[in-house]
């Protein structure tokens, strides 16, 4: 593809808890009308529009919860500063700001109160994704504190002949 987008799920004392929204957006007129704020937003920057989950209608808890698309020219939407991370630097990382943001009804996507079941479809498929890149730091932990540990010398001979240091793949 040309172009990127990104996924508006989390929200601040929210976390990733799709079924927690309190992003909400209710029907006027011809269009959606959006409030609220999702946070840590993975390409937040960089995205020329969000897949965005809001309560349509709380009653219904997660069973009320919708998804929208939301280009970021619609009036209402803005983004907050960029994060400044530890690593993954490659993509923005910043909130979703939402006040009063109308966007087209058509942008609903699928049915109302079907957010929650695109959410965790979503998720599910990231999953394995995200297992193995944990996976891999810990890996490549590890090859970095293996050679450190049989390079670095310690009264007189290498820290990985220390008995502590041996102990650790007991753990």
């Amino acid at each position: 593809g040309e172009k990127i987008g990104c996924f508006g799920l989390s929200e601040p004392g929210n976390g990733s808890d799709a079924g927690a929204a309190s992003t909400f957006a209710i029907k006027k007129d011809r269009n959606w009308v959006i409030n609220g704020t999702k946070s840590w937003i993975t390409n937040a920057h960089e995205a020329e529009a969000s897949v965005v989950f809001a309560t349509t209608d709380k009653a219904k808890k997660h069973k009320g919860i919708s998804a929208f698309l939301v280009r970021k020219e619609y009036p209402g939407f803005s983004l907050g500063k960029k994060e400044d991370k530890l690593g993954i630097r490659a993509s923005s990382t910043s909130n979703l700001i939402f006040d009063d943001c109308s966007i087209p009804e058509e942008n609903l996507l699928g049915e109302p109160g079907m957010g929650f079941k695109i959410a965790m479809m979503t998720l599910d498929a990231g999953r394995i994704g995200i297992a193995s890149q944990a996976l891999g730091i810990a890996q490549a932990s590890l090859d970095v504190a293996v050679e450190y540990a049989t390079k670095r010398m310690a009264f007189g001979a290498p820290i990985s002949k220390l008995q502590s240091i041996q102990r650790v793949q007991d753990y």
